[in-house]
């Protein structure tokens, strides 16, 4: 399911990301930003759920508020500016953040089933 979701936000992205200057900025910020997201999420999920499953909540729980503020600190600066399309950058990162979501739920599901030290 979460991969369909990211297959509708990556055709939305394309529809209405314009390929101009600004869009393309905007889009390889959000594309720079969704990786490292993605990167350093995987590497503190996976070391989070070692220690236990409240250990991991509380993790994941506080990387979604450093998300949110990090995004809309972000939205609010590119809306100030005429060279980043905001738009752009949202979808773009949408689509990077679902599929570390997706992730997310995986490494989750495999630590209910496995002993932590196969994480």
């Amino acid at each position: 399911m979460v991969g369909a979701f990211i297959g509708l936000l990556v055709m939305a992205a394309l529809v209405f990301i314009e390929p101009d200057g600004d869009g393309v900025r905007g889009a390889a910020i959000g594309a720079g930003l969704g990786l490292a997201n993605l990167g350093v999420g995987y590497l503190v999920t996976r070391r989070s759920l070692r220690h236990g499953m409240k250990s991991a909540m509380s993790t994941l729980a506080g990387g979604f508020l450093a998300r949110l503020f990090v995004v809309a600190g972000l939205m609010l600066l590119f809306r100030r500016t005429d060279n980043i399309d905001p738009a752009a950058f949202a979808l773009t990162f949408m689509v990077f953040f679902f599929a570390y979501l997706g992730l997310e739920m995986v490494l989750v599901e495999r630590s209910m089933t496995r002993p932590r030290e196969a994480l």
